[in-house]
Parts: structure tokens; sequence; C-alpha cells
């Protein structure tokens, strides 16, 4: 069962106005009771963490102060949590499946109207006419994570004796005679949705269109799975294109509009959020893929510019203002290396290409929306010389400089 969306309002007022005992008690209630995570989450947990009470009195604290808990204690009970697994169910490959004609000819017809759909989402202008239609934002939300699920970890029982089920062998299902179309709805869904994003706002919709699809970005965005991370299958074996890399494409078209950043900002669980901006700081540290690289830079100056709790969260994140400052200095580095080498502007493929003017400002308005938070000053305090080293620099854009002289200005003050 899905959790709706929480609107902007009420979030900002269980920021800021909750202050009784019993409202905070109720609060902290309310998010032991259904926790969910990953194998990779529970690795990564510290066992010196905080003990229960402590962070029960920890977290009621915070809410008495007008501050709404980031993440969760792993040393809370874990007879709360529930233990998902990486990978999500898929087909099993079996010798031999029959399936009937009608249900082999509508999955063609499927495919064929979604190959449509995807091949008018990339005409010009389309876009916006495609934004605009509620049926087929229904039916793409439906479709993102469509029969995509997690199974819950279970514990193995200590014994030497074969399940019987196992030694049935595998049959297949009827029922699931959707497998072989499944992975061409999902792309084609994931490239539309890539394709009109720039132009879609999401909050003229109602709950039931843009909760899916913000929902199903948020969790592609994250999925610790290979389905997520590895290039679709059809594509061939040189293709790097991914479920990831077209999410991340989208959210960032979406988080121009600030509208779409309220929403994404809104979407439970917020604990998602956290890993979002994980994910992305290292996208940002990845020299490698420099279009990824640049569309993270996007979304998470968007993002901390929407919300000083977001700007607070990213701040912690480790690296982060770190890379901000490394994309900042390899463009410089590469408009340098352009001048010094003017020969190789005419090549195919340089070694070093520079980012645009826009994108460097981005990532300066990044670190200035993390400077404005008084709580992460702290952070600046070992990058204070690269800060300075960018500000007075001869090849940096005047536009650019001034948005760093003011996060030097802002972290001098404290």
């Amino acid at each position: 069962k899905r959790t709706p969306i929480i609107s902007v309002s009420k979030r900002k007022q269980l920021n800021k106005q909750v202050t009784k005992e019993g409202d905070a008690s109720s609060l902290v209630r309310a998010l032991e009771e259904s926790i969910a995570a990953s194998v990779g989450d529970v690795l990564s947990a510290r066992t010196d963490s905080l003990t229960a009470e402590d962070h029960t009195d920890s977290v009621e604290a915070d809410i008495d102060n007008g501050k709404l808990p980031i993440g969760v204690s792993p040393s809370q009970d874990h007879q709360n949590i529930k233990i998902f697994e990486d990978e999500p169910c898929s087909k099993d490959e079996t010798p031999l499946c029959t399936a009937s004609d009608w249900q082999d000819s509508l999955a063609k017809r499927c495919i064929c109207i979604s190959n449509i759909i995807r091949s008018l989402s990339f005409v010009p202008g389309n876009d916006l006419e495609m934004s605009k239609h509620p049926g087929l934002l229904l039916i793409l939300g439906k479709l993102i994570v469509l029969h995509h699920e997690h199974p819950e970890r279970k514990q193995a029982p200590l014994t030497y004796e074969k399940d019987e089920e196992e030694e049935e062998g595998v049959s297949c299902d009827k029922d699931e005679w959707w497998w072989d179309c499944l992975e061409m709805l999902r792309e084609n869904t994931l490239v539309t949705l890539a394709n009109i994003s720039g132009q879609l706002d999401l909050s003229q919709y109602p709950e039931s269109i843009c909760l899916p699809i913000l929902d199903g970005l948020l969790h592609w965005a994250v999925c610790p799975s290979a389905e997520a991370l590895d290039p679709f299958p059809t594509l061939g074996p040189n293709a790097v294109l991914s479920p990831q890399r077209l999410v991340l494409e989208s959210l960032s078209k979406l988080s121009i509009q600030d509208n779409n950043v309220d929403l994404i900002l809104a979407t439970p669980p917020f604990s998602r959020l956290e890993k979002l901006y994980g994910t992305l700081v290292r996208v940002l540290g990845d020299r490698k893929t420099a279009v990824c690289r640049e569309m993270a830079t996007v979304l998470l100056a968007n993002l901390a510019q929407g919300d000083s709790l977001a700007a607070r969260t990213i701040a912690m994140q480790k690296g982060s203002i770190g890379n901000l400052l490394g994309f900042l200095e390899d463009s410089l580095a590469a408009t340098q290396f352009q001048q010094s080498q003017p020969s190789l502007i005419h090549m195919q493929n340089p070694p070093f290409e520079p980012t645009s003017v826009d994108m460097m400002r981005r990532a300066a308005r990044a670190l200035l929306a993390l400077a404005k938070v008084e709580e992460n000053h702290s952070e600046f305090t070992l990058y204070e010389s690269r800060l300075l080293d960018i500000s007075v620099s001869p090849l940096m854009n005047s536009s650019v400089s001034q948005v760093v002289c003011d996060v030097l200005f802002l972290i001098g003050q404290s």
C-alpha cells in the first residue's frame, strides 16, 4: 500500500509547529512502526550508535525544536525493520513455456503502442502536448514500477533438510506470461518520461497521477539492483543507457520548475531522499560520465535551493562540498588546457571539454544554498582556500565568481 503524498504546507507545518509532547511521541511511534531497509543499509549500519532510548529522546528533542529527524537510527528495535532484497522478483527461465495466442498477440500490441508513444515523444513540440494529457501520464505512472517488487529477506533455517518446493523444480506460471514484454514496456516508459519531463508540471495533476510518477522515478534512482544499474538488455552489448540514467535525466528536467521540486521533496519516505542525495554526490564525483555529472549538478542545485532541510542533508553527505568544488575546478582546468593547446579545439574528441557557464553557475548556486544554512558552515572549513582560488581565478566567469564570493562571505560570518 502506497503512502500518500504529504503536501508542502503540511510538511513545513510538521517541521516548524510540532511542539506538543503528545504530538512528538505519536510522530516518533509512527516513524518506528514501519521501517524498510535494504541489505546494504543493514550492512552499513554502525553498531556503536545511540541506544534506542537515547535515539527516541533525541528525536523528540529535535521535534520540539521544530526539526524533523533525518534518517533512522540503526540501533532501533530490529523487530520493526523489514529487510528487503536488493534484487527484485524476476522471470524464472524454464526449458519450455507455452503461451496462448491471445497472450502473445496482446503483448505484441502493447509493445507496438508503447513504441509509437515513445517515437512521438522525440518530435519537437510533442513534449508539451503529451505533458498535458492526464490519461497518458496515468498510464506511464502505472508502468514505471509495474511488477518491480523487492521480496522481503527471509532468515534461512539452520537445517540440512531440503525444502520440498525446491525438489519439485521450477514450473512456468501461465499467469506470468507478461514477463517477455515487460522490459520493453518499462524502457519505452522511461524514455518517454525523460523526453517530456522538461515541459511537465506535476502540480497541475491530482495525487493519483503525480504520486506514482514521482514514487517510481525516486525508486529507480536509488534502487541497488542490477536491473536499475545495468544497461537495457535490448540495446546491445556496448550500450550504456540504464534505467537509473534515464531517471536522473527525468528528475533533473522536472526540478527546473519549483512546483516539481516541492513535490519531490514532499514524496515519502524521506529516508529515500537521503539515499538520493548520496547517489547524486557519488555521480557528481565520477569524472568518467560527464553528462550524468551535469544532470546530478542540476538536480542537487535545485533541491538544495528548494528547502533548508534538504540543503542540510546534502551537506551532511560525505564529499558533497568537495565534489561540487571539484566540478568547478575541473572546468577551470579544461578551459586552461584548451587555451594552452588551441589546436585541440577542432579535434573530434578532445581530451578535456570545459563545462558551460550556466552549468558552473548552477554548481556555485548549490554551494550558496548550502552556505545559507548556518549549521553547514562547519562543513566548509576545509574548503575555504579552494573557494578563494576559484573566486580569484582569471579564467572564471564573473557571474560565477560573484556567487563563490557570496559563499565565502556567508561562511566568514560564523
